[in-house]
């Protein structure tokens, strides 16, 4: 079994810049709520697995290690996908999720989630609701993984919501899709050698009634590119979020994509304290004609003890 109680508070750099993919991926409105709550079952050894609870769907779907270094949110989870009534950071929903392992790295697993996380309009507290027109959020994701010394990803997947919902043109919707396509590989790696992985992200849903509907992630990131600090991490990335027609016909003065790149430099000083400077430069934010390119310099400082 598993809990985790969530606190979060602050201003949003996000309102001050204006970008769609949400430059900061810990950031969230003030509240204190619970997070996760689920109970885990491991079928021997079958490699099946069901989770049952109050849960992150990202944890397990639509997620790659080599684009975790990055404090972007697109890299964590495709800028189509988020848009969504999945459940997510910061608010979770209840869901239940299984899972087979094969023994040579393949894997499929599925999903069912309460359709509308929390309780819209009161996103403070923690709300446990269920309504007829909340739906629900189905999904399923199969793909590889393996490698050892050199691990590697690729998988593919897809989502179907049943909750009601406006579209950007105010219109009622009752229904909607996406899909995204994940991989990663490390090109060089060695005890003695800088290890260097990529990996690459591909998303899409309905054009028609979607504010995004195409996404493009890739990315590099070195760990240990200094002998002397073998867990030290440098990454560059680009996240693209194309809007969608139905998008840009409703909003005046809209670009047809926001691209941000991030340069990022993860340093453990310690066993407790890690840092890290990051720099990202969002092109087009928000989609919005009238918003400048913005460039945006921060220092993230992680302790755990």
């Amino acid at each position: 079994m598993y809990f985790d109680y969530l606190g979060t508070l602050g201003s949003s750099i996000s309102n001050d810049v204006g970008d769609l993919q949400g430059l900061d991926n810990i950031e969230a409105y003030d509240t204190s709520k619970l997070y996760s709550a689920w109970y885990q079952h491991d079928f021997g050894q079958s490699g099946v697995m069901l989770r049952i609870g109050k849960q992150d769907w990202n944890a397990l779907f639509d997620t790659l290690d080599a684009a975790g270094v990055f404090i972007n949110s697109s890299f964590g989870l495709d800028a189509t996908t988020a848009v969504s009534n999945v459940s997510q950071y910061p608010t979770t929903a209840v869901g239940a999720v299984a899972r087979w392992q094969g023994d040579s790295g393949a894997y499929a697993m599925a999903s069912v989630f309460d359709g509308t996380p929390g309780l819209p309009g009161h996103p403070a507290g923690t709300h446990i609701a269920f309504h007829a027109h909340d739906g629900v959020f189905t999904s399923a994701e199969t793909g590889m993984t393996g490698g050892g010394d050199k691990p590697y990803k690729l998988a593919v997947g897809g989502w179907y919501q049943t909750a009601d919902y406006h579209d950007p043109a105010g219109r009622l919707r009752d229904h909607d899709s996406g899909f995204y396509i994940i991989g990663q590989d490390r090109l060089i790696g060695g005890p003695a050698t800088p290890k260097v992985d990529v990996f690459a992200q591909i998303s899409g849903t309905q054009s028609d009634r979607n504010p995004l509907n195409r996404y493009l992630g890739a990315g590099v990131d070195v760990t240990g590119l200094v002998p002397e600090r073998p867990d030290d991490v440098l990454g560059l990335a680009v996240a693209r979020a194309h809007a969608a027609s139905v998008y840009r016909d409703a909003t005046p003065d809209t670009n047809r994509a926001e691209t941000a790149i991030e340069l990022t430099y993860q340093l453990p000083v310690n066993q407790y304290v890690t840092l890290q400077p990051d720099m990202q430069y969002i092109v087009h934010p928000g989609v919005d004609r009238s918003t400048g390119n913005a460039t945006v310099v921060g220092l993230r400082g992680q302790l755990t003890w």
